[in-house]
């Protein structure tokens, strides 16, 4: 496997091996008992190199989220590392029985049900995976990843970290999402190819100062854009594109390889070998998918997937089968409609803002990253109401704000739910 290296604010690009041996010197020696490491911690370079040098050394390794390193359900028992700053920090950690088989543990955002959930996956899986991203991205090893998002994200870790590993590329660590595009506009010039592992929340708070070349991509995951946010970015030079998958799924099984007028608002096609349905249950359409990169839940209490995995979200395919997400399980439909009906709807008065739209008991809930004014609120209000044949009364927007947000860096779902009861 080629060298490949690591940068951030502050940190010259640097080998990987060699950050993580300055990290945590045992990971760098291929030890005759291999070991269970369990990462987490606030120096993301140091995490990223350190997570991957030990998966290269035949650990295996379990991704925690957050950086408080407690013990969620499903945690394996093994060596605790924490990276902080300059010092890591390795420590025994208990653990309750989970299921074996894997190399590699992520864990669930926690959207859904408010507590993240760990799934297994192989190497093997995992090589399948980043051979995709490296096909759409179209990356080579002169190729650089940017991001802000954390290193023990499903999408981060294999989209960054192990296509960077890959590739012998380089991976660049930005120190906030405020910094993400103007740091891939002043990177632009030393890659081939230039790509920005983002989100709406990213996309929400940063605002380049300088245009991005033909040779960058942006692949928004984790939540859809409305088709206006995605239509202004690329009006302004920026290649945004989405993609869909699951922390089940090893985040990728859907990607607009496209950009055309005719996947816009769509995560496109299925990669190799997924299959994807929607299945209507209790009146909603479902997705359900297959593919060779499905992990297994860590927990034994927690079925194994039986040939398709049910998803909690909602979609409907168009006949190109392209992938149209609509909402969620918990959503329902109002006047005929679904929530990302109504987010497009809102699309051309929210711009580049990223809103998370709830449809529950008749009432529409638009939960904003950030506040806006008295103005903008109250057309917001009316245009749902409007589409929706609602009252403005039964359209309720709130504010992110200052709470914390999921380890995925996307805004909580349950809160907004929990806003919306009679």
């Amino acid at each position: 496997m080629p060298d490949w290296t690591i940068s951030a604010d502050g940190l010259d690009p640097v080998p990987a091996r060699q950050l993580a041996a300055l990290a945590y010197p045992p990971l760098t020696r291929r030890a005759s008992r291999h070991r269970t490491y369990l990462l987490t911690g606030s120096a993301q370079p140091q995490l990223a190199a350190c997570a991957q040098t030990a998966l290269r050394a035949g650990h295996r390794i379990v991704l925690l989220p957050g950086t408080s390193g407690g013990n969620p359900i499903s945690a394996p028992g093994g060596t605790l590392l924490r990276a902080a700053g300059q010092v890591t920090s390795a420590a025994p950690m208990t653990g309750i029985r989970v299921r074996d088989g894997w190399d590699v543990a992520m864990f669930s955002s926690g959207s859904t049900t408010g507590s993240p959930r760990g799934y297994g996956f192989t190497i093997a899986q995992l090589d399948v995976v980043t051979s995709w991203y490296q096909a759409i991205y179209q990356v080579t090893p002169d190729s650089i990843i940017v991001t802000s998002l954390p290193a023990a994200y499903n999408f981060t870790f294999v989209a960054g970290v192990l296509l960077a590993a890959r590739l012998g590329a380089r991976l660049h660590l930005s120190s906030g999402s405020h910094r993400v595009l103007d740091d891939a506009a002043r990177l632009a010039s030393s890659a081939d190819r230039l790509i920005v592992l983002a989100n709406p929340v990213i996309l929400d708070q940063a605002a380049p100062t300088a245009a991005l070349p033909a040779s960058a991509l942006v692949d928004s995951g984790g939540a859809p854009l409305s088709i206006t946010g995605i239509s202004d970015f690329r009006d302004r030079g920026v290649d945004v594109r989405e993609g869909y998958g699951l922390t089940e799924t090893a985040s990728l099984t859907h990607f607009d390889t496209e950009a055309t007028a005719a996947s816009l608002g769509t995560v496109g096609t299925t990669m190799p070998g997924v299959h994807a349905t929607v299945t209507t249950r209790d009146g909603k359409p479902v997705i359900e998918l297959s593919g060779p990169a499905t992990g297994i839940p860590l927990d034994p209490g927690e079925a194994l997937p039986a040939g398709s995995l049910r998803t909690t979200d909602l979609g409907a395919s168009d006949g190109h089968g392209r992938l149209r997400l609509l909402g969620r399980t918990d959503d329902e439909q109002i006047s005929g409609l679904w929530p990302r009906d109504t987010l497009d709807a809102l699309g051309p008065l929210l711009g580049r803002r990223c809103a998370l739209v709830r449809h529950q008991h008749g009432r529409a809930t638009v939960r904003l990253l950030t506040a806006v004014t008295p103005a903008t609120e109250a057309a917001l209000r009316a245009r749902a109401a409007d589409l929706l044949g609602i009252t403005p009364e039964d359209v309720t927007i709130t504010v992110h704000g200052a709470a914390p947000l999921l380890h995925s860096a996307k805004i909580t779902r349950h809160a907004a739910a929990s806003e919306m009861l009679p």
